[in-house]
């Protein structure tokens, strides 16, 4: 994959990096029209969660539960909404295949195009907006933004979004003492999240009668909270023999920057539906036409981290569809 060019002339903009950031985070774009989404929702008796445990489950019985998620190869829909901030529901797609390759793409109409996209392969994950007439690129490779400590305005991986929808693992050595009750029955799990600038803290809220989880919420090594989840309207895959959630908020609250918030719901999934030795369709965008922000260097504060855009951005937006999903049919359970 080519690495995206830098411009020793160029300044970092924080203000301008911030304000496109904000808007919507893991999944950013800003887009000032209006627009309504429709998704295919159902209530059928057979994918409604049923009752695993008749009693308070043991910790191991939890745990085998939440580990079935090791069963999900692949996750793909596209019957999903994303609302940022409470602004306005932005149609979109998502793809996501073991361990590192994801895109979810969207706007605010699939027949005006993709207004922005979230993707990531082994190497990099990358944010593409278009602004207007100002579209920007934001990259970055997993191994060095996972090894900074100091982190502007996103304070985790895009990837975390896996575990807010439900792709959750519990390793039993990470366990920090056995789960606890809360006043409302639920059960809290808490967990070392080893990392390379230090120690996270993640805890997981879980349903001691259904088995899922409710709530996540992750904190940095100094004992800050970055990121948590809500999880609700659960749904149950026989293939996998675990419920997953059906709409998530995400909030995330950098160190500096305003928190963003961001609601998502899927109507539907198709589980395991890729081919595991297919893994093309998770390519970065050409960065010809975008404004390119390494957030590596952006979190170093270096001059070099914003590219200016060099060449006039194309009229039709990148295409964001995973090759070989017919995104524009309909997806099976």
């Amino acid at each position: 994959m080519q690495k995206p060019s830098t411009h020793p002339t160029c300044r970092v903009r924080p203000c301008r990096v911030r304000q496109s950031f904000a808007t919507l985070a893991l999944v950013v774009v800003t887009f000032s029209a209006t627009g309504a989404t429709c998704l295919p929702k159902r209530s059928i008796p057979e994918f409604q969660p049923q009752p695993l445990f008749a009693g308070q489950p043991s910790t191991e019985q939890l745990i085998e539960v939440l580990n079935r998620s090791r069963g999900i190869q692949s996750l793909q829909s596209n019957f999903v909404t994303v609302n940022p901030n409470k602004m306005r529901n932005l149609d979109a797609t998502l793809v996501w295949q073991r361990q590192k390759r994801f895109k979810m793409a969207g706007g605010i109409s699939r027949m005006l195009g993709n207004n922005f996209e979230v993707g990531s392969n082994d190497e990099w994950f990358w944010m593409a907006i278009r602004d207007g007439m100002k579209p920007q690129l934001f990259v970055a490779r997993h191994q060095e933004f996972d090894a900074q400590a100091a982190r502007r305005i996103l304070p985790i991986s895009p990837l975390w979004i896996l575990e807010a929808l439900g792709v959750s693992e519990v390793d039993p050595y990470q366990l920090m003492g056995q789960p606890i009750q809360r006043p409302d029955g639920l059960l809290e799990i808490n967990t070392m999240s080893p990392s390379p600038t230090g120690t996270y803290t993640r805890t997981l809220v879980a349903d001691p009668k259904f088995g899922y989880t409710k709530q996540i919420f992750l904190k940095d090594p100094t004992g800050r909270l970055v990121a948590s989840a809500t999880q609700s309207a659960h749904e149950y895959y026989p293939s996998i023999s675990m419920s997953l959630p059906h709409r998530v908020v995400i909030q995330l609250t950098p160190a500096i920057d305003p928190p963003t918030e961001i609601d998502i719901t899927i109507g539907k999934y198709s589980v395991n539906g890729l081919d595991p030795n297919q893994n093309a369709g998770f390519e970065m965008p050409n960065p010809n036409g975008y404004e390119v922000v390494n957030l590596v260097q952006f979190n170093q504060g270096s001059p070099q981290a914003v590219t200016p855009i060099q060449v006039t951005p194309p009229t039709q937006v990148p295409n964001s569809a995973y090759r070989g999903v017919p995104w524009d049919g309909s997806i099976m359970r």
